[in-house]
């Protein structure tokens, strides 16, 4: 390949082609991602996905989140949306603390 006097190797634009469908994947798994948190949120009641944290912590202030299981299973489920970032430390703490009778 050439442009003008300047005899560029195959690999140049091979090499430049590799950022922009590195981008492409990541906006597609982004999107797909997305998607799916949503359709989840929407199946656990949640109204607007812009203030899912917020509900949440509201329904786990409430006891009302996992209501009807195993103790183990609350502090599990507990366990589960600190590490998914969805309540705070604080949040959890106070959250375990009346799931365990305290």
């Amino acid at each position: 390949m050439s442009l003008g006097d300047i005899d560029i190797p195959i690999w140049v634009p091979i090499l430049m082609a590799v950022p922009i469908v590195l981008f492409l994947v990541f906006v597609v798994g982004l999107t797909r991602h997305t998607r799916r948190n949503l359709q989840v949120m929407r199946q656990a009641g949640v109204d607007d996905p812009m203030t899912a944290g917020g509900q949440i912590a509201a329904r786990l202030a409430q006891g009302r989140i996992v209501e009807g299981t195993s103790t183990e299973d609350r502090l599990r489920e507990l366990d589960d949306l600190l590490a998914r970032g969805v309540i705070t430390p604080e949040e959890h703490s106070e959250a375990r603390r009346r799931a365990l009778g305290g």
